[in-house]
């Protein structure tokens, strides 16, 4: 997502917290003067319910996905705003990648419901699959959080991917006037750590990563403030989200093991799952 985006898409389903992220994705869209798609996704049902004599079983599985887009556009009107609903049935992180793609959107929004990691595991899985089939950046909101760009955190290691996150986490900044936080996460199994240099070599990417950023950050008029710390990704993150009150998260989509593991895959989603604030995850450079 560039600072400034001209189509937003939000996913909306019968949970509390993709109608939370709906209602900041309306603030969003408000702010930024851009157009809102919103798409319901009825998941396929595999099974034969005519087995079990329930006539129209597409038609009774839509309703409660109808019933939300009807509520959402109700909303939007209700505060003077006209949003486009989309109804698909399919599997949902495809249905939602694909209006993406059909409404050149430059933004999906969802909603980031809280959950063990029994829940994650048995439910968990279509935000990554939106993350990695996505044309465009993907901010997740948790329950009840607002969409504020005050404070900025990145998470970065010096992949391309990193970077990327980096100038989002910079563009953003000079947009809004925001706070620019950036740390870098060294996360070693032990028995790598304990080789020689090892650590001392993770520690010198570590410090070059952190250094680019605050040049680049220089270039543009503003100060970033960089930590490295020796954790896992995911505590270093949401720890230091907490600790300065950060109220937006900047990731990149894509990484490798060793130096800040911060954006390897599943790290994502369990920053996610534990940040106070919404996390964007950057798909390309903007």
């Amino acid at each position: 997502m560039c600072a400034m985006v001209k189509s937003i898409v939000a996913a909306v389903d019968i949970s509390q917290a993709s109608r939370s992220a709906f209602k900041q994705a309306l603030v969003l869209v408000s702010s930024m003067r851009a157009r809102l798609v919103v798409v319901g996704v009825t998941p396929r049902y595999e099974g034969n319910m005519n087995r079990l004599k329930i006539r129209d079983a597409n038609i009774q599985l839509s309703e409660p996905f109808r019933k939300s887009l009807e509520d959402a556009a109700a909303y939007a009107a209700s505060l003077g705003l006209k949003i486009q609903t989309v109804h698909r049935m399919g599997e949902p992180s495809e249905e939602i990648v694909r209006v993406a793609e059909e409404e050149d959107a430059e933004l999906i929004v969802l909603g980031n419901a809280r959950r063990s990691k029994v829940e994650q595991v048995l439910l968990g899985g279509m935000i990554q699959k939106v993350i990695d089939s996505s044309p465009c950046d993907v901010l997740l909101v948790p329950e009840l959080a607002e969409i504020r760009f005050g404070k900025i955190l990145v998470g970065v290691n010096g992949t391309p991917a990193s970077k990327a996150a980096g100038m989002r986490a910079l563009d953003l900044a000079v947009s809004y006037g925001s706070e620019v936080h950036a740390v870098t996460a060294i996360d070693l199994p032990t028995d790598r750590s304990l080789r020689y240099g090892v650590m001392k070599d993770a520690r010198q990417k570590g410090f070059k990563a952190l250094e680019a950023i605050t040049e680049q950050g220089e270039r543009l008029g503003l100060q970033v403030e960089t930590e490295l710390q020796e954790n896992s990704p995911e505590k270093c993150l949401v720890e230091y989200a907490r600790r300065k009150d950060i109220q937006h998260i900047v990731l990149g989509s894509k990484g490798y093991s060793g130096v800040g593991d911060i954006l390897h895959g599943s790290v994502v989603e369990r920053v996610a799952g534990l940040a106070p604030c919404p996390v964007q995850v950057v798909k390309k450079a903007g």
